[in-house]
């Protein structure tokens, strides 16, 4: 994990909702920023104690840094930073029309029309879509060495692959087309009626002038189409070289390892780089728990405390028995993995996570696991 963090520009963490994929997310980012270099965490919708632990600004609109003295409270500061970002769709979306449109005025055209919030729901709405676009921008700010990106739960996990292409799909020509202005239609005499019949529909559902209306906007919108296709086509090309990992975050849970085991297939299927799991709230690394039954030469001929070391002896043989299955899942895991991924345990951290240390601790965990 530690030459993943010290030599990746982009670490994706992909996994189940609720295995505690947006807390790894964070405590990577904190061993990585410990380690020196400048990080920035993308999260989707951190826990409340997450967001507080690490003292995000909720809807914010630029990256919350967290201050070098938490980062550093156990010892003299270093050159690393961390900054966190709450995703925003919305405003994901409209900085992508101010960057791309050709100038302020034309931006507001586009943003202040009545279309651009169906168009905004119906694309940057979606969480995968403001997971890639928000990559795509911080990937050319020079401020980080490394992002972390917390992806949504993998129910979600082909959306997000696909977001760039089933946008781009969107804006295909031939679909924009059916509403672009009249005079910039295809010259084939059955493209031009497949226009008028698409508008004698539209119309007749929504009202006399809509597809007017809708031919201004993606007149006005259309200047952008190229733009967005080279964000989602370059973006794409990043997530398969090799700067950048995907982990799959997962737990001893069997509907997690049945995602995790699903999501893998995909990312293999399309060529992305497989680095490996996270086997998250695992007890895999407790193989020094003592045993109860040593407590019985302190008890003498106490009968009420025999019976107290014996119920302890009970829970601790449940306890190791968990430890080891979850050892066993490890190294299982372990053995269906490419050359070069790794399987890592990280313990569950519990209460811990109500502060910003247990995050660094459970950095460490995961560097050293």
């Amino acid at each position: 994990m530690n030459h993943l963090l010290r030599s990746k520009r982009v670490l994706v963490l992909c996994g189940a909702g609720g295995v505690g994929k947006t807390t790894t997310a964070a405590a990577l980012g904190v061993a990585a920023a410990r380690a020196g270099r400048r990080v920035l965490v993308l999260t989707i919708d951190p826990a409340r104690r997450l967001a507080e632990a690490m003292g995000l600004s909720e809807n914010g609109s630029e990256p919350t840094t967290i201050p070098t003295a938490r980062l550093f409270s156990d010892g003299p500061p270093g050159p690393g930073r961390l900054d966190v970002w709450m995703l925003e769709p919305g405003l994901v979306f409209e900085r992508m029309i101010h960057h791309l449109a050709p100038s302020p005025e034309a931006a507001r055209a586009i943003i202040e029309h009545r279309f651009y919030r169906f168009l905004s729901e119906l694309v940057a709405g979606v969480q995968e879509y403001a997971a890639t676009e928000a990559l795509d921008g911080f990937l050319h700010d020079a401020r980080y060495e490394l992002i972390v990106l917390d992806t949504p739960p993998s129910r979600h996990a082909l959306d997000f692959l696909d977001a760039p292409g089933r946008l781009s799909r969107f804006l295909d020509e031939r679909i924009v087309s059916l509403f672009g202005p009249e005079e910039h239609a295809h010259g084939a005499r059955l493209w031009r009626g497949a226009q008028a019949l698409v508008g004698r529909v539209l119309d007749g559902v929504f009202g006399a002038g809509f597809t007017r209306e809708m031919r201004a906007f993606v007149g006005a919108f259309g200047g952008l189409f190229a733009g967005i296709r080279l964000h989602t086509e370059r973006l794409r090309t990043r997530l398969e070289s090799p700067e950048a990992a995907f982990l799959l975050v997962t737990s001893p849970e069997s509907a997690a390892l049945r995602e995790t085991a699903f999501f893998q297939d995909t990312l293999v299927e399309r060529g992305l780089p497989f680095a490996g799991y996270i086997l998250n709230r695992s007890w895999a690394r407790d193989a020094a728990l003592a045993h109860p039954e040593a407590l019985l030469e302190h008890v003498g001929d106490d009968a009420h405390a025999e019976h107290g070391v014996a119920a302890l002896a009970r829970l601790a043989a449940t306890e190791h028995a968990r430890a080891e299955s979850h050892r066993t899942l490890l190294a299982r895991l372990a053995e269906q993995l490419p050359s070069g991924a790794i399987a890592v345990a990280a313990p569950d951290a519990g209460a811990e996570l109500e502060e910003f240390s247990g995050l660094v601790r459970l950095g460490e965990a995961l560097v050293v696991g």
